[in-house]
């Protein structure tokens, strides 16, 4: 009987281990490549400008289905390594790029006919969820700039922004969910449109300061609770603080 019992547990713990073990491994090629690609586009580049970032933002989510509204929109955090490489060798024509952790959270309000699930829990209704969504983000936007005016040089962003899931946790208003891990209910890769405007300033030598805002419009479902027909969206409005080199 305890040989049986042994092998039941052994039956199950394997499956599971090797699904976190193929999803680790997907996720670490994940970034490897990224990395790569991003020192691709770099290397071969004469002219560019590194810089690091930590941005806070603000996040809210919007969904096809008017019984799921946003009741409260949440503060997170943009933090890594930003690169400007010189279109033709001009610094005023630039692609921007960078390998970004970025974390979102929201809270959200689900008035449904029917039970929301996640995994084997079953949600009271109407229940509020309070998100909190960590992403690698890697942009790939133009950047077109001016020249320096009184030690200012302005700029203007216009492109795309790819987003990685890496970590999701959730907790509910019936408590059923408490900081839980919601991997699986959140889609694992998101695209959007990425707009911004701000102005760097020269502190001398190759240093200077970068600030300005952003807003990003993301189009892919960024939920994927297994019993619900709608398309939840995130929205991010963020202030760009970082310094370039």
């Amino acid at each position: 009987m305890r040989q049986i019992y042994i092998n039941v547990i052994n039956s199950i713990r394997k499956p599971l281990l090797i699904k976190s073990s193929y999803f680790c491994t997907t996720m670490k090629r994940i970034i490897i490549i990224s990395a790569l690609l991003i020192i691709s586009i770099i290397s071969p580049a004469q002219k560019l400008k590194l810089g690091l970032q930590a941005s806070p933002q603000l996040s809210w989510m919007k969904s096809t289905n008017t019984d799921i509204q946003n009741i409260e929109s949440g503060i997170g955090i943009k933090y890594g390594l930003e690169a400007d490489i010189f279109l033709f060798g001009i610094p005023r024509y630039c692609l921007n790029t960078g390998l970004f952790v970025t974390n979102h959270s929201f809270k959200a309000r689900y008035n449904l006919t029917s039970p929301v699930v996640f995994d084997d829990k079953v949600l009271e209704n109407p229940v509020s969820i309070k998100y909190k969504i960590n992403y690698i983000e890697i942009p790939l936007d133009i950047k077109l700039r001016t020249d320096q005016f009184y030690r200012l040089t302005y700029y203007g962003q216009f492109g795309l922004t790819n987003l990685i899931n890496i970590g999701a946790t959730a907790v509910s208003s019936d408590s059923k969910l408490d900081g839980a891990n919601v991997n699986e209910s959140i889609g694992f890769y998101n695209l959007g449109l990425l707009l911004g405007a701000g102005a760097e300033y020269d502190v001398g030598g190759n240093t200077a300061l970068n600030f300005g805002i952003q807003y990003a419009n993301y189009f892919l479902d960024a939920t994927t609770i297994k019993n619900l027909d709608e398309k939840t969206t995130i929205n991010t409005v963020r202030l760009v603080i970082g310094v370039m080199f």
